[in-house]
C-alpha cells in the first residue's frame, strides 16, 4: 500500500451531498461539516483527507437519521449517496452502462467505480453463483453499513431485488455477501 495520504475526491462528496441531502441539511449539520473543512456553499475541493470524509458521513448519518437504531442510519445514507451518485455527470454515464451490463458485471467493475471516489479503496470479489458474490472492501473509516447501503441501492436501481449481508469486519475492512433476485 502506498504511503500517499488517503483522500476522497470531489466526486465522492458530490454523491454524498446530492440535492436530496442538501435539502435536509440543518444549521447544526452545516456547522459540523464546516468544522471538518467541508463548505457546502462553495465548490468542493478536488480532494479531502479521508478523515473529513469519514466525519462527514458520520455527521450526515447522525443528523439525517436521528432515530435510526445501531448503524441503520449509515445504511440509509449509503442508499441516498448512490441515488446522489446517479445525479452526477460521471454517475449518469456509469448508470447508463450499468443498466446495459446488469448487476453481475456491474459488481465486477465496481473497483473502477470506487476508484472515481477515492485513491485508496480496494475491492475484492468472489463469484458464488450467477446472482451472488462475496465482496470485500478495505474501508475502515466508515461503518460497513454505509457501503452496504451504497451497493444495495445500486443493485436495486438496476431493477432487481438486492440482499446485502455483512459476513465479517475488521480494522482493515469488511466482507459482505451481495445477491439479488429478478
Amino acid at each position: 500500500m502506498s504511503s500517499e495520504p488517503r483522500v476522497v475526491f470531489a466526486a465522492g462528496f458530490d454523491s454524498l451531498f446530492s440535492k436530496e441531502v442538501r435539502a435536509r441539511v440543518t444549521p447544526a449539520l452545516e456547522a459540523e461539516l464546516l468544522a471538518l473543512g467541508v463548505n457546502l456553499k462553495k465548490p468542493f475541493n478536488p480532494a479531502y483527507p479521508v478523515e473529513a470524509w469519514a466525519g462527514s458521513v458520520k455527521a450526515c448519518a447522525k443528523h439525517l437519521f436521528p432515530d435510526a437504531k445501531g448503524n441503520e442510519g449509515f445504511f440509509e445514507l449509503g442508499r441516498l449517496t448512490m441515488r446522489g451518485f446517479r445525479e452526477t455527470l460521471i454517475g449518469a454515464a456509469i448508470f447508463g452502462v450499468m443498466r446495459l451490463i446488469g448487476p453481475a458485471r456491474t459488481l465486477e467493475r465496481s473497483a473502477r467505480t470506487y476508484a472515481s471516489a477515492s485513491n485508496y479503496t480496494q475491492v475484492s470479489l468472489k463469484r458464488l453463483s450467477e446472482s451472488s458474490y462475496e465482496m470485500g472492501l478495505n474501508e475502515a473509516h466508515t461503518p460497513p453499513e454505509y457501503d452496504m447501503g451504497v451497493i444495495d441501492q445500486a443493485i436495486e436501481l438496476l431493477g432487481v431485488k438486492p440482499s446485502v449481508k455483512l459476513l465479517n469486519a475488521s480494522s482493515e475492512g469488511f466482507l459482505m455477501l451481495v445477491s439479488w433476485e429478478k
